[in-house]
């Protein structure tokens, strides 16, 4: 009960340990939740406060009792083989637990003195089985079954490589000339990753802008804030990362049956972005990292990529990511082209017409001329036959006179 009692003390206050907190300074936020959340359990087995850990580490490394010195090396491996022998963690996450205690006594200037070998697992290995990571024309059954939000958001994650904290913290006014980005061209893009700090430098699609865009022009063309907003929440709130998930199984669920959720993860588009990259050829490594968004190793990793080599790989990346499809993207185009002919002749057509209409016209007009005249020439055979109608026939001679006289009176 005893036990049971400082177990419940220690886990009510060891937030507020100093030690705790110097440990969590400057660390992700992401990674002090999975820290914090790891720490507890290790604070369970070993029953002292984090105030108390240290001290003892402080007085062990000046024992000369060997036991003593490396008396948390010995409670670690103790830890590790504790979580082993509960069969209930796998080798992934119980590395994560062994990785927190390291991390905490390490940050605080007293690391612990383990080898390669201490982290490696003795349980018995179990096949693994792989995650599902979509195919193309899957992602497009996917896109097939989302509404414009959801759209755009697919195509961030599986197109850009982003993750869905990334996402979600995309804000308007840091993508400069987004509104202005013509149509059919990529946006580049270059920002560091929430989880990890390093420089991702990536391109959002011209299909993706194209529904960034739409979606934006829904709700009146802001020009800040965050591109992707809960729509349950206060107005302009960000997406939180659990409604990514929610909205990309949603669409996994439409698409192929709930069976098929559980073997997926949102952070597979991502995958399927690396296999783009991979597909693409993209080299060297250093510029694929890039791109990643990975940290960038060797002598390369001082040297950064420009925005057209970035834009010309993402280029070749894209036939691997495209949701209409080059092909269909062509055939669109070809089709544009023979309709603008189509046109033309049609125009050319209708002027012909018009020309044709112009003189069927005039012809008309000419021929109820030639109608009325002879109509009137037969009234006059008429006249002339009944003896009604006084005709005068002049000699070559009288016509002759009656020139000269008309001349002269001019």
């Amino acid at each position: 009960m005893e036990t049971r009692g400082r177990k419940a003390y220690i886990q009510r206050n060891y937030l507020r340990d100093e030690y705790v907190q110097k440990w969590l300074v400057g660390l992700a936020e992401k990674t002090k939740r999975n820290y914090i959340f790891a720490f507890k359990d290790w604070l369970d087995f070993v029953v002292m406060t984090p105030t108390e850990q240290i001290q003892k580490r402080i007085q062990d490394t000046i024992s000369p009792d060997l036991t003593q010195r490396f008396f948390f090396e010995s409670k670690w491996r103790e830890y590790k083989a504790f979580m082993e022998e509960k069969g209930t963690l796998s080798d992934a996450s119980i590395k994560a637990y062994l990785k927190t205690v390291a991390s905490f006594f390490a940050r605080n200037s007293l690391p612990l003195v383990l080898k390669r070998g201490d982290w490696e697992t003795t349980q018995t290995q179990r096949a693994i089985r792989q995650r599902w990571t979509p195919t193309n024309e899957e992602i497009r059954k996917m896109y097939s079954h989302a509404n414009l939000r959801d759209r755009a958001l697919l195509l961030c994650l599986y197109q850009s490589g982003l993750s869905e904290i990334d996402a979600v913290n995309l804000r308007i006014e840091d993508l400069m000339g987004l509104y202005d980005c013509p149509e059919g061209e990529h946006f580049f893009i270059e920002k560091p990753r929430e989880k990890t700090g390093n420089i991702q430098s990536t391109c959002l699609s011209f299909e993706c802008v194209h529904d960034i865009k739409a979606l934006l022009q829904e709700m009146g063309n802001p020009q800040e804030g965050f591109i992707f907003v809960s729509t349950t929440i206060q107005t302009g709130t960000r997406l939180k990362v659990r409604a990514v998930h929610e909205a990309i199984r949603g669409l996994v669920e439409r698409a192929f049956g709930e069976e098929r959720v559980q073997e997926f993860k949102t952070k597979s588009l991502r995958s399927s972005y690396n296999s783009a990259l991979l597909r693409a050829n993209i080299q060297p490594q250093e510029l694929k990292d890039a791109m990643m968004g990975h940290k960038r190793r060797g002598a390369r990793a001082n040297y950064d990529y420009d925005e057209p080599t970035i834009k010309e790989s993402y280029e070749r990346t894209f036939q691997f990511l495209t949701i209409n499809g080059i092909q269909n993207r062509k055939d669109i185009q070809d089709l544009r082209t023979t309709q603008l002919t189509q046109a033309k002749l049609l125009s050319q057509i209708g002027e012909e017409n018009e020309k044709q209409k112009a003189e069927i016209e005039g012809q008309k007009q000419e021929i109820e001329l030639l109608k009325t005249n002879y109509e009137k020439l037969e009234h006059m055979l008429e006249l002339v036959a009944k003896g009604e109608f006084e005709v005068t026939v002049e000699t070559q001679e009288e016509i002759r006179k009656r020139k000269q006289k008309e001349a002269e009176e001019n």
